[in-house]
């Protein structure tokens, strides 16, 4: 009677280490959040006051963002500025801002 062979064994560490890494994502391949970072707003600031109203090349500067969240957030923030700031005559300010 000869003796059995039993399978070779997996070490744990190989194993573990393999279930822990999360996925790797480059900057051009990860995909758009919807949370804004603070250093998102501060772009979007910097990106409308060089390029105005012009959501592609405003895309383009934040890359993180798609030009359709960079125009719920213009509208948003536009919103905002507008009801935060004192208007004498309380009538609907309308922005037209070519989404």
């Amino acid at each position: 009677m000869g003796k059995r062979r039993l399978p070779p064994l997996r070490s744990k560490k190989n194993s573990q280490q393999k279930r822990r890494m999360p996925p790797l994502y480059t900057a051009a391949a990860r995909p758009p959040q919807e949370c804004w970072s603070i250093r998102e707003r501060v772009n979007f600031r910097i990106a409308i006051g060089r390029f105005g109203q012009d959501w592609p090349r405003v895309a383009q500067f934040i890359s993180t963002k798609s030009t359709g969240q960079i125009c719920v957030y213009a509208e948003e923030y536009f919103l905002k500025r507008h009801t935060h700031s004192p208007v004498k005559n309380k009538r609907i300010l309308i922005i037209s801002s070519g989404c």
